[in-house]
Parts: C-alpha cells; structure tokens; sequence
C-alpha cells in the first residue's frame, strides 16, 4: 500500500493529467449528446409546427357527386406550388387542379371545397393518384412533398346521421339539421 501511495506522491502530474483527460473526455460525450438532443427537439418542433396538406375525396350521401376538398392541417400557412392528379378529375370548365391551385396560400385550418362534375359510382370505380408539392409561407427553403393514392371503394357504405342534442325537443333537432344542411350547401356554393 505504501508503495502505491508513494508512486501517487512521485507522479502527482500523470495523475492529474489523466483526470483532466478524463473530465474533457466526458465533458466532449455530454456536449454532443446534448447537441443531438438539440436537434431532436428543433425537428420536433418544426415537424409539429409545419404545414400538413392533404387533398381527399369528400362524399356526401345526400348528393350525387364527390367533393373534392384541399386542407391544411397544420399550424402554419402554406403555399400549394404543384398538384397533380391521376386520372383527371371531373370539375367545372374541365379545368386541372394545377390550373386553379398551384401558389395558393393555404391558412392553418383552411379548407377549399370543390364539386366534381361525374356521379359517385363513376367516381368509386377508379383510384386516383395526388402529388402535392408545398412550402410554408414563412420559408421558401423548406418543401415538402405529399404522395398517396385515393381509394374510393367503401364509399357506397358512407351514411348520413342527424345530430340529436339532448337540450332540444325534437322538431328543434330536426330545424337544426336542416340549417346545417343549408349551411352545407352554402359552403359548397
């Protein structure tokens, strides 16, 4: 023991180089996982903050017709740069969507809402393809691009449901689903 203690004496600067290395080694491994977990949370952040838009189908059982509806689902505003759809779809003055749509400026929550001009079961019978490419409004230098395919063949089993709420008789149920249905159309108007 005592000849441990008195190498320790003797070598007192190895020592404390070691432990200083040491220390600086540890000091490195904390500093890049603290970097790392950085950056992890900047990409959450950013992936819970960005644009989300989605275009989808909307069949109402009441019409004839699909909708054809554009939203950002996301907490900021975007700008739509390209959509496509495959095959064409059927709107008013045979128009593409890329004609009416690219660099418009979506708000978080904003819905456009578009009536297709083909019935439901010629609308059920295909799967269409959407590419939609889109940068939020606060960037240009980050895009995002979404690709996926509509599948409508369950869309004959979508129903209609009135709204009951248990405060209201009745006849005010049924005034209020009419004026819902009013607004509806209104909307798609």
């Amino acid at each position: 023991m005592t000849e441990i203690v008195s190498w320790l004496n003797n070598n007192q600067g190895f020592t404390m180089s070691m432990l200083t290395l040491v220390y600086v080694l540890a000091t490195l491994v904390i500093v890049i996982y603290n970097r790392k977990s950085i950056k992890e949370l900047q990409n959450t952040r950013e992936e819970e903050s960005r644009p989300y838009i989605f275009a989808y189908l909307h069949r109402d059982p009441r019409d004839v017709c699909f909708y054809f509806r554009v939203k950002n689902y996301g907490k900021t505003g975007a700008k739509i740069e390209n959509i496509e759809v495959s095959p064409p779809l059927n709107f008013i003055d045979r128009k593409n969507p890329a004609e009416f749509l690219n660099n418009i400026i979506l708000a978080p929550n904003q819905m456009l809402h578009f009536i297709m001009l083909e019935r439901n079961e010629e609308t059920a019978e295909k799967k269409y393809d959407v590419t939609i490419k889109y940068h939020p409004t606060s960037s240009l230098k980050k895009t995002y691009e979404g690709k996926y395919s509509l599948i409508m063949q369950y869309s004959s089993q979508m129903g209609y449901t009135d709204n009951k709420k248990s405060n209201l008789s009745d006849g005010d149920n049924a005034l209020n689903n009419i004026a819902n249905y009013l607004d509806s159309i209104r909307n798609k108007l």
